[in-house]
């Protein structure tokens, strides 16, 4: 041990040793943005599911959009908590989830522009468009570094960074 970490022994439980276990996977700091993420749009898409629903209160045939909100809300929050580097199924409920979301931005763009000659607002094109690239991005990535051989090294003995 070094001795400027001889002053922090006395810190270390009897039930913790000196030795340090490093087992995450170089994808593992891409999953946790990747969760930040989702879980960013997950809160903008219950915000999006209590705005649609007071609107379709008050305008009638407003039950789809509040709908496809709260069930796309729901899909990412789940997702949010089961994604794994190592779990198949939940990236791809991601990326069927995100392509959704990529596909009715596509269409609020053309309808916005068909009907008011302008592109849909700056907060929009983020959430609909930049948000779902990077988590398809980061997800891709992360599945990419796991998979590279070697990439997983288990550090067990202090010494080696001495």
């Amino acid at each position: 041990m070094k001795r400027s970490c001889s002053a922090n022994v006395a810190l270390i439980g009897q039930d913790q040793s000196l030795l340090m276990d490093i087992s995450k996977r170089p994808g593992d700091d891409l999953i946790e943005v990747v969760k930040v993420l989702l879980l960013l749009q997950g809160a903008v898409l219950v915000a999006t599911t209590i705005e649609a629903t007071f609107w379709g209160l008050v305008f009638p045939g407003g039950g789809s959009s509040v709908l496809l909100s709260g069930i796309t809300a729901a899909a990412l929050l789940i997702a949010r908590m089961r994604v794994r580097v190592d779990r198949r199924g939940t990236r791809r409920l991601v990326y069927i989830v995100e392509g959704i979301t990529l596909a009715f931005l596509a269409i609020d763009a053309a309808l916005a522009i068909a009907l008011t000659h302008a592109f849909p607002p700056a907060v929009a094109l983020l959430t609909g468009f930049v948000l779902p690239i990077s988590v398809i991005a980061l997800l891709r990535r992360a599945a990419r570094a796991t998979a590279a051989p070697g990439s997983v090294g288990i550090v067990t003995n202090m010494e080696a960074f001495s």
